[in-house]
């Protein structure tokens, strides 16, 4: 599920990442949004189960949806309303400007 599909603008993906060994049929833990910690599972298991190298069998770190957390209505509200307006009074105010020029 590495694609954000369906997501509104009042949920937030929480996403976690897991490294495998296909070679060792093994996989790590899921760590919540570090993919720093999955590299780090990694390049660990490489360096003791592989010698370092890299398993032709692969040893992918998955990106994984973990959850959707509702985001606070103040941030909601924040994001929907007001910056619009602004944007749209410029584009008229330039348009404006050119057509009289």
């Amino acid at each position: 599920m590495e694609d954000e599909r369906e997501q509104t603008p009042n949920e937030v993906i929480i996403w976690g990442y897991r490294y495998t060994c296909r070679k060792c049929e093994t996989q790590d833990p899921v760590h919540e949004e570090a993919l720093e910690a999955a590299q780090a599972d990694q390049a660990r298991h490489r360096r003791d189960a592989h010698s370092g190298m890299e398993p032709m069998a692969g040893d992918p770190i998955v990106k994984i949806e973990l959850r959707r957390e509702p985001v606070a209505e103040e941030q909601t509200a924040k994001s929907s309303s007001g910056g619009g307006g602004w944007v749209l009074l410029v584009i008229i105010l330039i348009i404006a400007y050119l057509a009289s020029r």
